[in-house]
């Protein structure tokens, strides 16, 4: 049976690499440049996005809460004044520990618990975690092509559907390669 919370991580690192290719078109300064919107410039969304991607890893391999703030509070000093390329190198650093995870994960629909000192235990599949993830990327996606928007910029189409019909090309055109 296929691992639905890998297939969607998959999407999702397609997703940011559609983002980067994006992103890598513009100048450097406009990466920075201020606007008056949900995230402060473009990079402090990505930064954000990171973040996040790397504190629900750490959440769901098992980590406590004081280890998680520990380990982000070290990441906050590796993240200042960082570039485009380092941030993407970074996001498939993250992309790649997710993948190993969750190769090593026998059902993802086990259920395992998670802890917040405000909001308590949450349970759940991993896999719905995983979910939150994903949808917390997609919708930070939707911040970058407002932005992008509001600076004269053109977004990029990261709908998933986009993702099944190139992850389906591919799979066929390899085929036909190898026969």
């Amino acid at each position: 049976m296929e691992n639905q919370a890998s297939k969607w991580m998959d999407y999702h690192l397609w997703a940011n690499k559609k983002w980067f290719e994006q992103l890598k078109k513009l100048p450097e300064e406009r990466m920075k440049q201020e606007i008056k919107s949900v995230f402060p410039s473009l990079m402090d969304t990505l930064v954000h996005m990171l973040k996040t991607d790397l504190i629900w890893l750490w959440t769901i391999s098992g980590r406590t809460y004081e280890e998680t703030i520990h380990s982000l509070n070290e990441w906050n000093k590796r993240l200042e004044g960082v570039s485009l390329i380092e941030i993407e190198k970074l996001f498939m650093e993250v992309s790649s520990s997710y993948k190993l995870y969750l190769n090593g994960i026998e059902d993802p629909l086990q259920v395992i618990t998670i802890s917040h000192p405000k909001f308590g235990e949450a349970k759940a599949p991993l896999q719905d975690f995983i979910l939150h993830v994903v949808n917390h990327g997609t919708y930070h996606r939707g911040n970058l092509t407002a932005m992008l928007r509001q600076m004269d910029g053109a977004g990029v189409s990261t709908d998933y559907i986009f993702y099944l019909y190139e992850e389906q090309n591919l799979f066929a055109q390899s085929r036909e390669t190898s026969l």
